[in-house]
């Protein structure tokens, strides 16, 4: 690993940190072409629930023409506390919000505020979601230093990218979505960058399976197949990387992207540019989480949920304009 100003022009897979304090590992990624989006018959093949279908298509080509780097990992809660830490930035208020199921509301500690700040998770049966008093030091289950911080929103997001930019004089932000599946493909056109045989996926990644199905018996969809040694959040670096030298690109946590939520990819960008029009309050995420079903491992798959939402399963990785 490197840093940047050793490389006078960073070549593919390069890695570098920017500070030795609190900056996250970034990989150059190369600049080329592939194809976004799920092919006809991939949503119905891995048995996408109906209500999820048709935000991914159409496909359509997109070229990356400019040079960027992405986070090789998750960010992390040491890194994030790194942030928390220097600005001072107090934890999340929590307050009444209605449970993800739609069936009622909980209460939780904290003042009010138009934009609930508590954190969902899913409850123990695995039938719904909750919001608890938790946040991203007290997720509800245990977490490494290591482990992907979660309980974070977008809005959180963009707070740390623009603390990292400050702090190194280089220009962080989110990934765009096509950056993002850009960079989850690697070149692959399957519907993983890994195998698509159920039975094996525990070795690459970590989602909802028997491990997670112990601690939560009610989720029926989970993959039975195999187990990948863990409930709940797993270290990054757990599993191998992607063909760029990227871990976690899906399983672990879902990733926040820079662009606004749209239906579908009619009139998307085509140059690997954030869509800033849409539905702006809410932002998308990509990548699968460690209680997701195979379906939602996919990465084509997207969600667009409220730029103030925390949950368990969410996270994100940074990029950054080279």
């Amino acid at each position: 690993m490197v840093t940047l100003a050793q490389a006078q022009t960073p070549a593919p897979g390069t890695s570098f940190r920017d500070c030795s304090n609190g900056c996250p590992e970034m990989v150059v990624v190369p600049q080329g072409r592939f194809t976004m989006g799920a092919p006809a018959g991939e949503e119905a093949r891995e048995n996408l629930p109906d209500q999820f279908r048709g935000r991914s298509v159409p496909q359509h080509l997109i070229t990356i023409r400019h040079e960027f780097a992405i986070g090789k990992f998750d960010v992390t809660r040491d890194e994030y506390a790194q942030f928390v830490g220097e600005t001072n930035r107090p934890d999340p208020d929590n307050c009444i919000a209605a449970n993800a199921s739609g069936t009622g509301f909980i209460a939780t500690n904290g003042k009010c505020r138009p934009d609930p700040d508590s954190c969902i998770t899913i409850n123990a049966s695995g039938t719904g979601f909750i919001a608890t008093n938790g946040n991203w030091r007290s997720p509800g289950f245990p977490q490494t230093g290591r482990d992907p911080v979660v309980c974070v929103s977008w809005d959180d997001a963009q707070a740390y990218v623009a603390w990292l930019s400050a702090k190194t004089g280089h220009v962080y932000r989110l990934p765009t979505e096509a950056e993002w599946e850009y960079a989850a493909r690697a070149g692959t056109t399957t519907a993983r960058y890994f195998s698509d045989n159920p039975a094996e996926l525990c070795r690459y990644t970590n989602v909802g399976d028997l491990d997670y199905s112990e601690q939560h018996p009610g989720d029926s969809g989970v993959n039975r197949s195999c187990r990948d040694g863990y409930a709940f959040t797993s270290p990054v670096g757990s599993f191998p990387p992607n063909q760029f030298g990227l871990y976690d690109m899906l399983g672990n946590v879902l990733d926040w992207n820079e662009d606004c939520s749209n239906a579908n990819y009619s009139g998307a960008p085509t140059d690997g540019t954030a869509w800033q029009s849409g539905d702006c309050g809410r932002r998308v995420v990509r990548g699968g989480s460690w209680d997701a079903d195979l379906s939602g491992v996919r990465s084509a798959n997207r969600r667009g949920p409220p730029t103030s939402y925390r949950n368990t399963t969410l996270g994100f990785r940074v990029a950054r304009t080279l």
